[in-house]
């Protein structure tokens, strides 16, 4: 689905950010893996939204037209979905006034802005044996802009081991891509990696070279090799882009501050130019 690559890819495989486009849904359709629905009953139009996602999901419903069916008080219903629940959105049908119709922009975004963020200290995303630059840190005055303030930049060459900074589940990868240069054409062209933690935050890990070694749905545990660097995407050298968010694309929250540790257990002051040491692969 080519609307799906650009809810998800553009925010995760590029260093710079995007907007969240709206998306019509037909009758009943379904993205990622959250379906909207829609029922009659007889006083109302029900819109059921399933998520079957292992993180809540953020959703906005925009009614463009109405007929013989009552708006809602705002102009986009939102709704938090929790993992494998449901959630309904009813407009009320007007007596007696013949058949309704609905035309519904939906957007979709994997998480939540309300969740809380436990305290936990990263592991450093790469292995290896030598020590690798911090090229852009919090707040980088090169791509790492609004919504993406929060986000790392490792310098290494291609083929380092990137491995998994914390437990969680994979959720979603993105691989095969071959090309890597800073051009703008190539934001959704990147092999990348997003894992879900334990208290719903999701860890991204852009620009890997293609052969990623795990599948969705597989648990992984801390210092557990993810995949290899690379060079894929809007990337102007290879480099490894990691970032932790409590939303695929919304705000607030796309990305979030981490402390980051290293392979002895010390916080680490993650100051541009740092030289980082590797983390123990298991």
């Amino acid at each position: 689905m080519r609307w799906r690559a650009l809810l998800v890819t553009c925010a995760l495989a590029a260093c710079a950010p995007v907007s969240t486009p709206a998306n019509q849904f037909p009758r009943q359709n379904c993205a990622w893996r959250v379906c909207l629905r829609q029922q009659d009953t007889p006083a109302a139009r029900v819109f059921r939204i399933d998520n079957g996602e292992p993180v809540p999901v953020t959703v906005g419903l925009t009614f463009r037209t109405l007929q013989n069916l009552e708006p809602p008080p705002e102009d986009t219903v939102r709704r938090v979905v929790a993992p494998q629940s449901t959630a309904v959105v009813a407009l009320r049908a007007h007596r007696g006034r013949g058949p309704r119709q609905a035309e519904v922009a939906i957007s979709i975004d994997l998480g939540s802005s309300e969740i809380e963020p436990d305290d936990y200290v990263y592991a450093v995303p790469f292995g290896g044996s030598a020590s690798r630059p911090l090229i852009q840190g919090f707040d980088g005055e090169d791509t790492h802009l609004g919504s993406m303030r929060y986000s790392l930049d490792f310098g290494m060459p291609r083929g380092t081991p990137v491995l998994a900074a914390r437990d969680g589940v994979v959720l979603y990868l993105q691989d095969g891509f071959t090309e890597g240069r800073a051009d703008p054409r190539l934001l959704e062209r990147a092999n990348l990696v997003v894992v879900v933690h334990s208290d719903f935050t999701m860890a991204s890990y852009g620009h890997l070279a293609p052969g990623i070694v795990v599948r969705v749905g597989d648990s992984v545990a801390v210092g557990q090799l993810l995949g290899r660097s690379g060079r894929t995407g809007f990337a102007g050298q290879p480099h490894l882009h990691f970032h932790v968010g409590l939303r695929m694309l919304g705000e607030p929250g796309r990305t979030i501050p981490i402390e980051m540790r290293d392979r002895d257990g010390s916080r680490i002051e993650l100051a541009e130019g740092a030289m980082i040491r590797p983390a123990r692969q298991r």
